[in-house]
């Protein structure tokens, strides 16, 4: 224990003690109050979310083309006992709240993985509200400090005394991220101005950011900011925090709204708070204003201080204990935990990380169907009906009760399979990777069999209680045997023959059927004549239709739920429309089905079916600010507003409603394909150009952060004009565009993106033509070979081969291209002998002919020979003009901004049995993969961290060859089943059944990037 003056400070074994076994006693709840250094960057060479001076710098940067600004500012800041609010306030006289949260923004995305030059930063800074949420969704791509990682983990635990609430004062997501990362749910309260936080219900951790967030809100940071009066939040930070454990950490002790409410609790004799304040420094020194904000609490003894206490050092130790993994005495080691593997998954619900089911504000009828999916006991129920009828409707309904708790059922999970095939294996898989943490299972899910993931699945839903339901699922029905087909067939007698808590709901056209006990099919028809003045009577209130003309709308529509709903919304919001005139125009357009948009059409204005045609036309539900976008050329932005809202009302948009993020808006499919049908292609191209060209404004914003670690909602804005394109035949561009984010799509593991869009530009196009005019033929067909070729879909891999030869009626320079590809197929293939063959043949040609080409054979001639028992021969390819002597020294930097040449040579090395040598290009080789943004950085990621793994088993360093292989496992997962499933293999061989080290996937990790950043040795 330290004495300073009047204060006592505890050590951080004091501290670990109180926040363990003393929690344990205590068992009052735990509140973590946080600051920036927790997500500042943590050691040699990290990133993370920049500091005081960076972040003074980064404002400095403002004023450096201004030789007086600049003078003055130094001045300031160097005057000022606080830099940060000294700079912030410069630059506010100066440059505005606008510009101070463009630096925040800056600050934050220097934790975003990828390359982390300036050019970089200010390009992501500068993204849009809507695209920024996509960055705040990848969990993955933030790279986390290991006190913040920790924070994720130590929430995360099980049975431990957390409450639901984080405070901070940071702008970042970091700790959100870290929380989800870890298998919990988080989500965020972020208040610049005032209010009460309890306000705001989710399940999982609220993580409230009393100063402001990265985007969406201002930023907090200058004296007046801070100080300002903000007592909605006060109250409610008094009124939960009163009678909590409150730790705070890593936090200054500003004059700010949560220091106001320390004062106020630790003054208050009627609360009994335990605040327990933990600063950095050994020797604090509190400000004047934190002593009188804590003196009362010290003389209650309900604040205790704790000094030198490194938040990334603590909280990994803190987390080892309520994570079950180590006793206190053993939590205090430096030394890295060891876990025993979990005998069973841990089942964490991510509640966010699913589709969401369409909003509905009228129910009538379908009570019989309801009741049915609340007091079966069937395990799969079938909701089948022709379109428009309410099945989904139905679905979402059902859930609305489990989210009320009116069931025996807990939690949901959506997934909508509509409009794509090949979609139900992903779905299954995304549903299971929200409950399980990566760690909780062996085999990747990606290289599971369809066996092993209907296992899985059924096992995870054990005792969840959950209700699973998969929407539209039309493209998985046998139209004969009207029954499912592949793994849905599976997984639904399987399903319905477990004695899960769970069900099944499964919503398509086609009426299957199953001789089951446990599968029901709810069969929709039309609804009744009483279901449809009900109908009305909610629709119009008071508003008086004649009883007949409700009659004749019920006959007329067969009971149609939609059309019928459409009817009553246009007699309830139209002015002058009338059922009975609605009915006479639907009758005189034509006979047979009543089309009854065709008669709503007629009364639409020009602006809102402006609007119904762009949202037709656009591939996925959207934002209303993308959608106000991509129709500004045509109407002005007060007219957009007032279509959105009137095609709301009239039910003809709709809704889902997301939670941190903006609503999205969709066409009803009746809708969508009802628009396309009224205008044939050369009508519909105008409108399909107008959103292609904002598709290009989008893509102008994001191209040049193609080599950053981009989520696919933004990646997938290439694959969605892709398809526009090719729907509007313009298959030139679509080849243009595909090849313009190749390299990112597959590079960040979306190869089955992909694989989507080019199947389908290869399936529109003339392949003779195509082959003889579009410059990227070649190059995005090569491309696409390959990545079937990785996910082992040799059958459509060599169809396209075989297509591709019929292109080519000489050997001209094409046909050297042509011989690369074959070659490198069959090197993916193992095929080595035949992949020499050919690569020869293509090279072979170029040599004696002296053609003046691009393409050439001679590194798949080299992979093929390295692989093929030819390693010397290989190697002399990839050392190319450098010193062999200098790639193997560890502190030459030769050739270190090319990774594959390092890489490549250490493989032929390691094969020769130069190990040692192997390694220093191997660790060279990854260090430089880390910022790579090729195509298949990646792959080639994978590839070094499993011949990391090969050789150091064959130095006999078992242990961190098992955390290279899984690293590598975990890399080629989602791309490369096949490899993937030889990178088991291996490591099985190595680590029999019993014998694989009890390490934990997080501590692996750290491993593994520990090795390659040179902060352990090379050979441990």
């Amino acid at each position: 224990m330290l004495e300073l003056g009047d204060h006592y400070f505890f050590d951080e074994d004091a501290l670990l003690e109180r926040l363990t076994n003393g929690a344990v006693a205590s068992k009052r709840e735990i509140v973590f109050v946080l600051g920036a250094p927790l997500t500042a960057p943590s050691g040699e060479e990290a990133r993370g979310v920049a500091g005081v001076s960076k972040v003074v710098e980064l404002i400095r940067g403002q004023f450096t083309s201004d030789v007086k600004q600049l003078s003055e500012f130094d001045r300031q800041v160097r005057d000022s006992e606080n830099r940060y609010q000294a700079a912030f306030q410069f630059l506010q006289g100066r440059r505005g709240q606008d510009i101070a949260n463009r630096v925040i923004r800056q600050a934050v995305v220097g934790a975003y993985k990828g390359p982390d030059a300036a050019a970089v930063v200010e390009k992501l800074a500068d993204l849009k509200d809507d695209q920024l949420v996509h960055l705040d969704d990848n969990v993955d791509g933030w790279v986390l400090s290991p006190g913040v990682q920790a924070l994720g983990d130590l929430l995360s635990s099980q049975d431990a005394p957390f409450g639901n609430l984080v405070v901070t004062s940071n702008f970042d997501p970091l700790i959100s991220v870290a929380i989800k990362r870890s298998g919990a749910a988080a989500w965020r309260t972020a208040i610049h101005t005032d209010g009460d936080f309890s306000q705001s219900k989710a399940s999982g951790y609220q993580v409230l950011h009393i100063h402001g967030y990265w985007y969406g809100t201002d930023t907090l940071h200058t004296g007046n900011q801070l100080i300002q009066k903000r007592p909605f939040l006060q109250n409610s930070l008094l009124g939960y925090l009163a009678n909590k454990t409150v730790v705070v950490l890593a936090y200054g002790g500003w004059r700010d709204v949560f220091t106001a409410s320390i004062e106020n609790i630790v003054g208050n004799s009627d609360s009994f708070p335990e605040i327990l304040w933990a600063f950095h420094d050994s020797a604090p020194a509190i400000s004047s204003h934190l002593k009188s904000v804590l003196d009362p609490g010290l003389a209650r003894n309900r604040v205790t201080l704790y000094s030198n206490i490194d938040c990334h050092a603590f909280l990994p130790k803190l987390a080892k204990f309520w994570q079950g993994r180590v006793t206190v005495t053993q939590a205090r080691s430096s030394q890295p935990a060891v876990a025993a593997r979990p005998d069973k998954p841990k089942f964490k619900l991510k509640d966010l990380e699913c589709d969401r089911p369409p909003n509905f504000d009228a129910w009538v009828g379908r009570e019989p169907e309801l009741r049915a999916l609340e007091t079966t006991n069937a395990k799969v129920v079938a909701i089948c009906g022709i379109g428009g009828q309410g099945k989904s409707t139905l679905a979402a309904k059902f859930l609305h009760s489990v989210s009320r708790g009116d069931t025996a059922f807990r939690h949901w999970d959506w997934r909508d399979c509509k409009e794509e095939g090949d979609r139900i294996r992903t779905q299954i898989i995304a549903a299971i990777e929200r409950i399980l943490n990566a760690e909780d299972y062996e085999t990747p899910l990606d290289t599971a069999t369809d066996a092993e993931l209907v296992d899985l699945f059924i096992r995870i839903s054990f005792d969840l209680s959950l209700v699973f339901v998969l929407d539209n699922v039309d493209y998985y029905v046998d139209l004969e045997k009207l029954q499912f087909v592949g793994i849905l067939n599976n997984l639904v007698r399987e399903f319905s023959s477990s004695n899960t808590s769970s069900r099944l709901i499964i919503t398509c056209r086609p009426k299957v059927s199953y001789d089951l006990a446990s599968v029901i099919t709810l069969a929709l028809g039309g609804i009744s004549l009483e279901e449809t003045l009900e109908l009305f009577h909610q629709r119009l209130g008071s508003t008086s239709v004649p009883k007949e003309d409700i009659e004749a709308a019920h006959q007329m529509t067969d009971g149609h739920v939609f059309w019928l709903d459409l009817l009553a919304v246009q007699v309830a919001r139209v002015p002058g429309a009338t059922l009975r005139k609605l009915i006479e125009d639907i009758r005189r357009e034509r006979g047979g089905t009543p089309d009854v948009l065709s008669s709503i059409w007629g009364t639409l204005a020009d602006r809102e079916r402006t609007v119904l045609r762009v949202m037709a036309e656009a591939m996925r539900p959207e934002t209303e600010a993308t959608i106000e976008q991509f129709i500004s050329a045509q109407i002005n932005y007060k007219n957009f507003r007032r279509a959105m809202k009137s095609l709301i009302s009239f039910n003809l948009i709709v809704v889902k409603p997301e939670i941190n993020s903006p609503d999205l808006y969709d066409l009803h499919p009746l809708v969508r394909h009802f628009v396309r049908k009224t205008f044939d292609r050369p009508e519909r191209f105008g409108i399909i150009q107008t959103v292609i060209n904002q598709y290009v404004v989008i893509i102008r914003g994001l191209e040049s952060l193609l080599g950053v670690f981009l989520p696919l909602p933004l990646l997938e804005r290439w694959s969605q004009k892709a398809e526009l394109e090719i729907e509007a035949g313009l298959y030139d561009d679509a080849f243009n565009t595909l090849a313009s984010a190749e390299d990112a799509l597959i590079g960040s593991g979306h190869s089955e993106e992909f694989i989507r869009v080019a199947k389908k530009l290869f399936e529109a196009i003339d392949w003779m033509v195509a082959a003889a005019t579009m410059k990227h033929f070649d190059g995005v067909l090569a491309a696409l070979i390959s990545c079937l070729d990785q996910s082992e879909a040799f059958l459509d891999a060599d169809d396209m081969l075989e297509r591709y030869g019929r292109t080519l009626t000489s050997k001209t320079a094409r046909y050297i291209k042509y011989c690369d590809v074959i070659a490198y197929s069959l090197w993916q293939r193992h095929k080595h002998a035949e992949a020499i063959e050919w690569a020869t043949k293509g090279q072979d040609l170029k040599d004696s002919s002296t053609v003046d080409t691009i393409y050439d054979c001679s590194h798949t001639l080299a992979l093929a020979q390295r692989d093929g028992g030819e390693p010397e021969k290989a190697l002399e390819f990839f050392v190319k003009s450098y010193d062999i002597s200098d790639l193997v020294n560890p502190t030459n930097d030769t050739a270190s901004d090319e990774p594959t040449v390092l890489g490549n040579v250490g493989r032929c090395l390691q094969m020769i049995g130069r190990y040692q040598d192997a390694l220093v290009c191997y660790r060279k080789s990854a260090k430089a993969l880390e910022s790579d943004n090729s195509r298949h950085h990646i792959s080639n990621q994978a590839y070094a961290r499993q011949w990391i793994g090969d050789t150091l088993a064959c130095l006999g360093k078992r242990d961190l060859a098992y955390c290279f292989y899984a690293d590598a496992e975990e890399l080629t997962a989602k791309f490369a089943p096949g490899r993937c499933r030889r990178i088991v293999h291996e490591k099985e061989a190595l680590f029999p059944s019993g014998t694989e080290p009890d390490i934990p996937h997080s501590e692996s990790k750290r491993r593994v990037e520990a090795w390659i950043a040179g902060r352990s040795p090379l050979i441990a």
